[in-house]
């Protein structure tokens, strides 16, 4: 085998392990969105907090809603970021 294809199956390798050891599952990453409607928990300045019912919160930054208002957001699970969102009308 040449050093080049030896060092990228020890590398590959490396991310695979690393990806195991920590408990990560690599088909959350290109698993689907959820969509769901929400309604804003908390507005601090210009962020809010939302909770879905994975029951992990989630920060709007930039949040133009306001406390108790329904919006649509889609996340995926077990992850913190918000992927869109949107008014719920």
């Amino acid at each position: 085998m040449s050093p080049k294809i030896l060092a990228i199956v020890f590398i590959g390798g490396g991310i695979l392990l690393v990806f195991a050891l920590s408990g990560f599952q690599i088909t959350k990453l290109f698993s689907p969105g959820i969509t769901e409607e929400v309604v804003v928990n908390v507005k601090q300045g210009s962020s809010c907090i939302v909770e879905a019912s994975d029951q992990i919160p989630r920060e709007i930054s930039n949040c133009p809603y306001e406390k108790g208002e329904r919006i649509i957001i889609t996340y995926k699970t077990q992850q913190p970021a918000i992927e869109s969102h949107r008014t719920s009308a």
